[in-house]
């Protein structure tokens, strides 16, 4: 089998299935937060607060120094 034989390729998941899967982690990581995206970015909301930034990356990055500063 060559390195081009298809049985040797794997497809890779889709944008979607991947953009899901971190949606799910993030949920799973900040029990009580709900997220959404727009066309500016992400936003996770928990009661009154809400944190907005342009990737959901980023904005895990956030609530793991919101969540360190409220335990702090």
């Amino acid at each position: 089998m060559s390195c081009c034989d298809s049985a040797s390729m794997t497809s890779a998941p889709s944008a979607d299935f991947v953009m899901e899967r971190l949606l799910q982690e993030a949920t799973r990581e900040f029990p009580g937060w709900s997220f959404e995206r727009d066309h500016s970015g992400w936003t996770a909301v928990h009661d009154e607060t809400r944190l907005t930034r342009s990737s959901l990356a980023a904005l895990r990055a956030l609530l793991r120094v919101h969540r360190a500063a409220r335990r702090g």
